[in-house]
Formats: C-alpha cells, structure tokens, sequence
C-alpha cells in the first residue's frame, strides 16, 4: 500500500528515487497524445492565422480547405515553436528535480532518448557534483508533534529538529548516516513526548 502524508515515512519515499521510474506508453495512448496535440496547435494556429481572422472579421467560419494554405502551416510552425519552448522550460525542470533527488544522467538521458553525455550537454546542472548536493528539509507530522529532517553538507550527515506535542523541544547533532535514521530517531523523540491521549497510531 502506497503512503499517505499521515504516515511517518511518507516525505523520505518521496525523496527516494523509484526503479524503474515509469512503463512505457501503449501504443493507443501515444495516438491520443498525438491527437490531443494536433488539435491544440490547429486551434491555436487559427486563432493567430491572418487568414483565418480575415474570414472571422467576415462574419464567416473559415473553411477546412484553409488549413493547407502555406501562410496558414506557417502561423502552425510559429505554434509549434512556441510549444516546443514550453516543452524544453519543462524538461530542464523536471531533469533538475530529479537529478537533485539522485537520477544519474544516464537515467535522465534514458527517460528523455539520448545517451548519457548528450543528457549532460543538455541539462549541465541538473545533477549536482558528488559533495554539492542540496537536500530539501523532509517536514514529519507524528504524534501529535512535529519535526524537520535536516541534512548537514559540511558533516555529511543527518539531523533534525523537532517539537512534541507534550511542548518539548529538541535539536540533534549532525549524527545520522541516512535521512531514514534521522527520521526514524526523530518519529521516536516525538512518540515519546505525546500528550496524554494522543497518538500516531
């Protein structure tokens, strides 16, 4: 069963890289993203043709014949261009995002079609060098209590700072190996500072 954010673990599954991270599309679908696709450029490529607002200004509907006119497939390439702009914004996100939650380049070039160095030339910064890697706080609601998973770059290990529903406040030092022990020591703290009545269970 899949976690949920009520469950303790759920931030550091989200912070741990699945394999493999997806299937590949069925045929069918691919056809219905080609057509999904086809028929937001044509509806965009009408809306900017000259042509086509020409006939608009008429009162009149433009007719289907209009589409393989040259002028009309050129107002269709500058759609084209435009959404091929927002594709690539959206790619070196996303090959940043995961690149920063542990996806080599050679997994970003497998998910995107291209080798491995190419994946490099294309997303230069998307996975950080051995010893710079950032790491978002992994937050943690538990019995009642709350707490944040730290990781320290200079120490090269984990910590956290919690506060338990009881009121009780800690600070560790930068001791544990992984995020998982950080998480499971800090889970513990705020078990162990419940109030009366309250659990995580």
């Amino acid at each position: 069963m899949e976690k949920t954010k009520d469950d303790p673990d759920f931030w550091n599954d989200i912070n741990t890289l699945r394999d493999p991270a997806y299937t590949e599309f069925d045929p069918d679908d691919l056809v219905g993203l080609h057509d999904i696709l086809k028929e937001t450029v044509d509806g965009l490529a009408s809306l900017i043709s000259v042509r086509n607002q020409a006939y608009r200004r008429d009162g009149q509907e433009p007719p289907v014949g209009v589409a393989i006119s040259g002028d009309y497939q050129l107002a269709v390439l500058h759609v084209l261009r435009q959404v091929d702009r927002v594709v690539q914004e959206q790619a070196a996100n996303a090959a940043k995002i995961a690149g920063h939650q542990g996806a080599s380049y050679p997994k970003l070039g497998a998910a995107w079609g291209i080798t491995r160095q190419s994946a490099r030339l294309k997303w230069p910064d998307a996975v950080p060098a051995r010893g710079q890697q950032t790491h978002e706080p992994i937050p943690l609601a538990y019995a009642g209590g709350t707490a944040a998973i730290h990781h320290d770059s200079d120490a090269d290990a984990w910590w956290y700072i919690a506060d338990g529903a009881d009121g009780r406040h800690e600070e560790c030092e930068p001791v544990h190996t992984t995020s998982t022990d950080a998480t499971a020591a800090a889970t513990a703290f705020l078990i162990a500072h419940t109030k009366r009545g309250v659990s995580g269970l």
